[in-house]
């Protein structure tokens, strides 16, 4: 399996989908994909999927309660069409969705209409941009140190 990487919301006032949505969706784009419902209480996640393929590795998305972020497992292609998949789920622009990557060292503003080339060339590297100093409207209450 791949790295893991996230697609949130920042907005602390803004959400992706709640679980039922969440499950439907992913329904209807991986066709026969597995759906597990998961007890908050007793897991992180709230809901997870699995992508089974003839083609490519089987991958994993899970949704959080929280309805700001999904995780997923797969490859970095894969990673990508969730990404995609997530954006076109929500083409509201006011709507701000990134992907990061599963260290927090870089991003991909997730437009409405992105690609999956997009995603790929779009990687912003936290080195050079801190999220911290310039959106800290989203994730000044994130900075522990």
């Amino acid at each position: 399996m791949g790295v893991n990487h996230m697609v949130l919301v920042p907005d602390p006032d803004q959400v992706i989908f709640d679980a039922n949505t969440f499950i439907k969706e992913a329904q209807v784009r991986w066709p026969g994909c597995r759906v597990f419902v998961d007890d908050p209480s007793k897991a992180i996640s709230d809901a997870s999927v699995r992508v089974d393929s003839a083609d490519d590795p089987t991958f994993m998305i899970d949704h959080f309660p929280e309805c700001r972020s999904l995780v997923t497992d797969g490859t970095l292609s894969q990673v990508a069409e969730v990404a995609v998949w997530v954006r076109e789920v929500h083409p509201d622009p006011g709507l701000v969705l990134w992907l990061i990557d599963g260290a927090f060292t870089a991003h991909v503003v997730l437009h409405p209409g992105i690609t999956v080339d997009e995603i790929r060339a779009g990687w912003v590297d936290h080195r050079e941009h801190d999220p911290y100093e310039e959106f800290p409207q989203y994730f000044a209450a994130w900075k522990t140190w």
